[in-house]
């Protein structure tokens, strides 16, 4: 994914059984590039999440770090791979646009 070239991207954001918006399909492509680059500076992804202490402040970096990136996608995203979150219950009442 991180490879992926202007053509490629074209062809892909023609294909109608993918996401077809231009800006997330770059964002998907220069998220990868971030996270090899990330996984190069900390010796593994995990240990960049882990860098940053709290929720809060790795929800913080990785919506600077990355692109299209909100604080719901962050939080399913950091559960999904095993990091620790604050319970779902608190993390809406925290979180939830007002």
């Amino acid at each position: 994914i991180a490879d992926l070239v202007e053509p490629e991207l074209e062809q892909l954001a023609q294909d109608t059984r993918l996401i077809r918006n231009r800006r997330k399909l770059a964002a998907i492509v220069s998220n990868a590039q971030k996270m090899l680059d990330l996984e190069k500076e900390f010796g593994s992804f995990r240990e960049y999440l882990r860098s940053h202490g709290s929720f809060d402040d790795t929800l913080n970096a990785i919506k600077r770090d990355f692109k299209f990136m909100g604080p719901t996608g962050i939080y399913y995203f950091l559960y999904v791979v095993r990091e620790t979150v604050p319970p779902h219950h608190e993390f809406e009442a925290t979180y939830k646009k007002k």
